[in-house]
């Protein structure tokens, strides 16, 4: 059983799902955003893709009935910008994470990655006596949900001691499994939203920007040419993925055909309306049909990253 009135607070959205964090550059510090024009001459780079593999910072199984039954493998750990401690970030499949090190938004790009490959998620926020008083989990095209601790007890965190600059820790979770994790604590070159603050409702930092409609247009109609294209390196590129970052994820395992399912998100013919832009984050509408002619209205939202946009979210609206 899942919902009980024990459990405390617990919301479990649908449908739209996003990567909210705003204001981040990308990994090479002095390298300006990469435009859509400027993405697409590298787009059919010929150049052998070489796997990406590094030892798994993350191990556990974790089973409900609303968010699947996966393993965890991989995951993020950053200083929380808000102060409330170290948010720890797991996913059922691999994020690249040691290149999410030297980003500036971190968890802006954990979860690119993680809508890329629609990776079920857990999350906790580790406060100074190694607790955390909710416990997040969800998909990115699925629902996702948030349940505060009040006196069920029904997760049990165990802290370790890791090396300095990293956490470590076992999570259980009462007849639904756990995870344990060794993660370096990266930190934030500015603010970032946990998964746990946005099912609480705020979906970017209070000092987001508010994207431009003809550059999310622009992005969006670029993006889908490269995801219909076939094209995964012009799709990160466009969105101003390092060049180390588009090799380490196009290296991962098992990426190409989690591309080749992302991809088919993005409709025939697809042409986008008028953009609708807020504080934090703006998107478009489309419609057309998939690769089995099935009928889709979707909602691509985005949010500003410093000089850049990134694809935060799609959300499936079938006809």
């Amino acid at each position: 059983m899942i919902a009980q009135s024990s459990l405390g607070l617990r919301v479990l959205l649908t449908g739209l799902v996003a990567f909210i964090p705003t204001g981040c550059g990308n990994h090479d510090a002095g390298a300006a955003a990469t435009s859509a024009s400027a993405a697409e001459p590298a787009s059919r780079s010929a150049a052998k893709v070489e796997p990406y593999a590094y030892p798994a910072p993350v191990s556990g199984h974790y089973a409900e009935a609303n968010t699947g039954d996966f393993d965890l493998v991989d995951g993020l750990a950053y200083s929380s910008t808000s102060g409330d401690g170290t948010v720890v970030y797991v996913t059922s499949k691999a994020i690249a994470s040691p290149v999410l090190a030297s980003s500036s938004c971190p968890m802006t790009e954990a979860r690119a990655i993680g809508l890329l490959r629609d990776a079920a998620y857990l999350e906790v926020t580790l406060d100074s006596a190694g607790k955390s008083s909710y416990f997040a989990q969800g998909t990115p095209l699925g629902g996702r949900g948030r349940e505060e601790g009040v006196g069920g007890n029904y997760w049990n965190i165990e802290s370790k001691k890791p090396a300095a600059g990293r956490t470590a820790a076992s999570v259980a979770y009462r007849d639904r499994g756990g995870f344990e994790f060794d993660l370096p604590i990266v930190k934030p070159k500015t603010s970032e939203v946990s998964e746990g603050d946005r099912v609480q409702g705020n979906r970017a930092p209070k000092d987001a920007g508010t994207p431009d409609e003809s550059a999310v247009l622009d992005l969006y109609r670029t993006l889908h040419k490269a995801a219909r294209g076939k094209d995964l390196a012009a799709l990160l590129a466009a969105q101003g993925f390092s060049k180390e970052s588009i090799a380490a994820i196009r290296g991962l395992e098992g990426i190409d055909a989690d591309f080749a399912v992302f991809a088919d998100r993005f409709l025939d013919p697809g042409d986008a309306g008028e953009a609708t832009v807020y504080e934090g984050y703006g998107g478009v509408r489309a419609s057309g049909v998939n690769s089995k002619g099935e009928k889709y209205s979707n909602y691509y939202e985005f949010a500003p990253s410093g000089s850049r946009l990134v694809l935060i979210g799609i959300s499936e609206d079938k006809r």
